[in-house]
């Protein structure tokens, strides 16, 4: 390949990446409205929902407990997530990241 053909190569590589980077917006899109995975021939959009980041700290704060209560937790740090479990305490507050989508060519 010479110089010419290869600056060729690069501007319709450029234009071709530009429009699958559009056309896989759309599809991330869509594929976030409707809020499951989709497979359509060796393609797949996969949804996720996010990841959720619990907060034990706040959980055991909003409880009264005495002072001693977490004693057999302590590490060098408390140990609020199995705190949390060993005392019963279930409404822990936690933050989630957004929705996304992949999408990929399967096989």
């Amino acid at each position: 390949m010479d110089a010419s053909e290869l600056a060729k190569q690069m501007l319709r590589w450029e234009q071709v990446r530009r429009q699958l980077d559009e056309i896989e917006a759309a599809i991330k899109d869509s594929v976030l409205e409707i809020g499951k995975t989709q497979t359509v021939g060796n393609v797949r959009a996969s949804y996720s929902k996010g990841r959720k980041t619990y907060d034990y700290k706040t959980a055991l704060n909003r409880r009264n407990l005495e002072s001693d209560a977490l004693v057999p937790f302590e590490t060098v740090e408390v140990d609020y997530r199995a705190a949390c479990k060993a005392l019963g305490v279930d409404d822990v507050p936690f933050t989630q990241s957004a929705p996304s989508v992949s999408v990929k060519l399967l096989g």
